[in-house]
């Protein structure tokens, strides 16, 4: 009775050549899934000191934000941002404006920056309310909020609204999460 021989005792080198496209096929698909999927950074934010929040200093409320961005990514991401904005209950209390920012692929990087209320104002029922937290020494939730344009170097711009909640008086030591909208024109989305 004669024996079968399977293709790789018949042909090693063809069997040798064979897996190894396969396997750089894989490897070729897997660099080209990371090339093409581009997530965006994560951002916290915890505001590290404050001035101008007692009514008898005179002096616009002004807010050192520490804004850290997280790039988990393979690609560079840059922003255009179009100012910051420090609120309370809805209320602009300070406003900053920041140049580019560009984060390298798998790092961090901290971005701090001033944020004031010079010509704002701030309504007196705000004051006594944000005071009243404080004297009980409960926690001012404000919320530090940035339009964002995403110069992305795979796709094109793209329009995002960054939102963190950060405690004023540094309470907890840790940055809080932000949440990322991306932002969509009216008109851009076409039913199919």
């Amino acid at each position: 009775m004669e024996k079968r021989q399977t293709l790789a005792q018949s042909h090693p080198v063809l069997s040798v050549l064979l897996l190894v496209s396969v396997v750089l096929f894989g490897i070729f698909l897997t660099v080209l899934v990371f090339m093409f999927q581009s997530t965006p950074p994560e951002f916290s934010a915890t505001i590290s000191s404050f001035e101008g929040l007692d009514r008898r200093a005179g002096a616009p409320p002004t807010f050192r934000v520490d804004l850290r961005v997280k790039n988990s990514d393979v690609w560079w991401h840059c922003f255009e941002p179009t100012g910051a904005v420090v609120e309370y209950d809805g209320v602009p209390l300070a406003r900053a404006d920041l140049g580019e920012l560009c984060v390298p692929a798998g790092s961090v990087v901290d971005v701090p920056f001033v944020a004031t209320g010079e010509g704002l104002g701030m309504p007196d029922r705000l004051y006594e309310r944000v005071d009243g937290l404080r004297r009980r020494q409960e926690r001012v939730p404000l919320a530090v909020r940035l339009t964002l344009e995403m110069k992305d170097s795979v796709k094109e711009a793209r329009s995002m609204l960054l939102r963190c909640t950060a405690m004023l008086d540094g309470r907890p030591d840790l940055p809080s999460r932000c949440l990322l909208f991306f932002l969509v024109e009216p008109g851009s989305m076409s039913a199919d």
